[in-house]
């Protein structure tokens, strides 16, 4: 199973960026149950609060995407993450991780998160993750750290 690039969309506001993905994201689904590829896809919009603007909650509630139950607070980010690292791994799939707003996560949570989560293939037998970033800041790539840039293998 290869694993699809990370990718990452840029445009001002208003431009279909969201609506363009979601569309994707659906015909990505149908051709994937035409020929039987196990592919999830989870949407998170990053701007959300409550739902995606610390680590600890963007990590907890992609677990909860997966049926897990995680406590809003409480657990250390290391035993969140190593919940989320096992559920993705319980079957043989491709998960596509589309984080809307990555620009305003990044400004709360900081870049680390983006390394964590570009590191996750290291940490799989079974899976294949991705990321796909949605940005209103045209220039949010530039100002990542250069180990983060690096993990992510951006294509243009």
């Amino acid at each position: 199973m290869e694993k699809p690039s990370n990718i990452f969309i840029y445009g001002k506001t208003g431009t279909g960026k969201t609506l363009s993905m979601r569309y994707l994201a659906d015909q990505m689904i149908t051709l994937a149950d035409n020929k039987r590829i196990p592919l999830k896809i989870i949407y998170l919009n990053c701007k959300l609060k409550k739902i995606a603007d610390t680590e600890y909650r963007l990590i907890a509630q992609l677990a909860r995407e997966f049926g897990k139950d995680i406590p809003p607070t409480g657990l250390p980010t290391d035993e969140v993450y190593n919940i989320f690292f096992k559920t993705l791994d319980e079957e043989k799939r491709i998960i596509i991780l589309v984080l809307d707003e990555i620009d305003q996560l990044v400004k709360k949570a900081g870049d680390e998160l983006i390394y964590n989560l570009t590191r996750i293939n290291s940490e799989l037998k079974n899976s294949q993750t991705s990321i796909v970033g949605i940005s209103n800041d045209l220039v949010f790539a530039n100002n990542l750290d250069p180990r983060v840039k690096s993990s992510l293998s951006e294509e243009k």
